[in-house]
């Protein structure tokens, strides 16, 4: 809003002029006022000059005949003088002691209730007359004068005439219409000028709306647009402002919505080559239409948009679901794992565990960001054995626009980008391709991210946590692991013992997975009799599979156990054949380390030969239905050579 005061010019070339020079000094809290003595043409060149001279008017004050001729012709505002009650009685008062028949003679209009008023002076003769021209008001006043009316009242051209032909005369305008007209002249000016500011912030405001909008008529002329519709339609404002909306872009005719007074919401159509999404609101001013609003966006915008709400509503891909109080168990080695892992917590250098498959190792790592300072980041995991040397190069690098044939447009980030201020779980950390390893080695040392296809790296803030079931030191001795990666690696190191090394926790987990299985399965009151059904067979057995392998036979006597067809007391025979591998342990006979892992070689390399045979020898095709790399595939294949 406009802090300054408004600036009034008062035109009048006879006695009312006098009136607005005594008026104006007393209004100078209200506007500064400029009196001009000058009518008509004078006046309307005067204005044109004097703004075209760099001076400023906000708004002109004028009467009679010289107000409507201003009003007609120029651009900045006119408020006519309208005579007040108030003014036309003191009026009368004074006309009253020259003669008591009486003249009015106004511009355009007569004095209502004038002649109710002079009814109470029985002695006094009124007549009233109207004009909008000059020559009219010369021919009422000659009238009245031929009939014997010895007063007029009127503006001061209505006075000066009255004088030319012998008549005494009353000027109908007092202090009070002057101030009246004087007050509404700045009014218009302040209510202008809050309309142009309110106009100007939503123009801001438009500007920078990536949804094209566009403001009509009731003709469907248009009065505003903004930029982004201006881009959509291929037009400047220049060229759409005052013209008809049919004319410029008829697909977006709203004639529709100026006819009916029904908005149209979100309607997918064609404009030019894009598909776009448009909205049509009539405009309403107390409850008058005035015209309608036009919203329209591209449609690919509206796709963008959803995806980006689906990827923020969308269950968090990056976060670590365990604790370090999650992990179940009393026994030594674990209460070490504990300790171990809250201590590592407190630093940010690179953690290795290692541990047979099976024995919990991505919930340490998850336990350990959970327990860090780092909480609050995103906790990464991949498993390194799970993709192609070629996919996984990109997955854990990330790649730019046109890295390779099928490449996302505009590139996307790796994982160590994606983990930044977090941590990146590398489990099976040693299935990393040769190849591969020195690009990890790298990232760990530099801590800067060089996606494929860029040569600019990426700085990124990363705690690393790694992991593998593999001898790393046995490997780096045969060639296939770097010693310098190894050794970035080997910081903090965490052993997971096997659960047949954990004595009584195999007790604890099963009875905290059954709990969990039967609940499931709709029969927790089961759990009391499931466990003391395989509580003297836990300890018999190997558990090559670790917790993992666990988890299965739990599964698998809880579906016993909750299967209403199988009676409240499963027998032997029911148990040997759902979870075999407990009745069939050696004789209770529990089997060396060396021995259990020359069975799993064995196991995992006739599977491997399997899988390859159905493949026909395609190592490509059976490294992808494994989840390995070729090259582990090739080594697999190699050691038992």
């Amino acid at each position: 809003m406009a802090t300054r005061q408004p600036v009034i010019w008062a035109f009048s070339t006879s006695l009312l002029r006098e009136s607005f020079e005594s008026v104006a000094p007393t209004l100078g809290e209200v506007a500064e006022v400029h009196v001009f003595d000058k009518a008509f043409e004078d006046a309307l060149r005067t204005v044109r000059e004097q703004v075209e001279a760099g001076e400023t008017v906000d708004a002109i004050v004028a009467a009679g005949a010289n107000g409507g001729y201003l009003r007609a012709r120029s651009a900045i505002p006119v408020v006519i003088v309208n005579p007040t009650t108030l003014d036309v009685l003191q009026a009368l008062v004074r006309a009253r002691r020259i003669s008591t028949r009486i003249g009015v003679v106004n511009y355009r209009q007569t004095v209502a209730g004038l002649e109710e008023a002079m009814a109470l002076l029985s002695d006094t003769l009124l007549e009233q007359r109207a004009y909008l021209t000059l020559e009219e008001a010369r021919a009422h006043v000659a009238d009245l004068a031929a009939r014997g009316f010895g007063a007029i009242i009127g503006p001061g051209p209505i006075c000066e005439i009255a004088a030319g032909m012998g008549l005494r005369s009353v000027l109908i305008f007092g202090p009070d219409s002057l101030r009246r007209a004087i007050r509404k002249a700045a009014w218009l000016f302040r209510m202008a000028q809050f309309e142009q500011d309110k106009s100007a912030y939503m123009q801001a405001a438009l500007k920078h709306l990536d949804v094209g909008v566009l403001v009509v008529d009731t003709e469907e002329r248009i009065q505003s647009v903004n930029p982004a519709l201006q881009r959509l339609v291929g037009a400047a404002a220049s060229e759409m402002v005052g013209r008809r909306l049919t004319t410029v872009a008829p697909d977006l005719s709203a004639a529709r919505v100026i006819e009916t007074g029904f908005e149209e919401r979100d309607v997918i159509q064609r404009l030019g080559n894009a598909a776009v999404v448009t909205s049509r609101v009539p405009i309403r001013e107390h409850g008058v239409l005035r015209g309608a609003i036009l919203t329209c966006q591209e449609g690919s915008t509206i796709q963008r948009l959803e995806r980006g709400l689906r990827s923020e509503h969308r269950p968090p891909l990056f976060v670590a679901r365990y604790t370090l109080d999650a992990l179940v168990g009393r026994s030594k080695p674990m209460e070490r794992v504990r300790a171990l892992s809250r201590r590592y917590a407190r630093t940010d250098a690179t953690v290795l565990i290692t541990g047979e498959s099976g024995t919990g190792k991505e919930m340490v790592a998850q336990g350990i960001h959970a327990s860090s300072r780092r909480r609050e980041g995103p906790c990464v995991a991949i498993n390194c054995a799970a993709f192609p040397e070629s996919l996984l190069e990109s997955e854990l690098f990330g790649y730019e626009e046109g890295a390779f044939t099928g490449s996302r447009r505009g590139g996307r980030p790796g994982l160590f980008e994606a983990a930044h201020t977090g941590t990146i779980f590398l489990d099976e950390v040693g299935d990393v391709p040769v190849t591969l390893q020195s690009r990890l080695l790298r990232v760990l040392q530099e801590r800067q991210v060089l996606r494929l296809g860029s040569n600019v790296p990426t700085p990124i803030d990363v705690r690393v946590v790694a992991a593998t079931h593999r001898d790393l030191r046995e490997m780096v001795r045969r060639g296939e692991f770097r010693e310098d990666l190894y050794f970035r690696l080997h910081i903090l190191p965490i052993h997971l013992p096997p659960l047949r090394e954990r004595g009584d926790d195999l007790a604890l987990i099963a009875e905290e997975l059954l709990k969990r299985a039967l609940l499931r399965h709709g029969a927790p009151e089961m759990q009391r009799r499931a466990l003391a059904a395989i509580a003297p067979h836990l300890r018999s057995y190997a558990w090559p599979g670790n917790v993992r392998e666990l988890e299965n036979v739990v599964e698998r006597l809880a579906l016993l156990f909750a299967d209403p067809e199988a009676g409240h007391r499963p027998g032997e025979a029911d148990l040997r054949a759902v979870v075999p591998e407990l009745f069939d342990a050696h004789g209770g006979e529990q089997p060396s380390r060396t021995d259990l892992r020359a069975a799993r070689e064995a196991q995992d390399l006739a599977h491997v030969r399997r899988v390859m045979e159905e493949c026909n020898g395609n190592a490509a095709r059976a490294a992808r239905q494994l989840g390995i790399s070729r090259s582990t595939l090739y080594r697999k294949l190699g050691t038992a050579r």
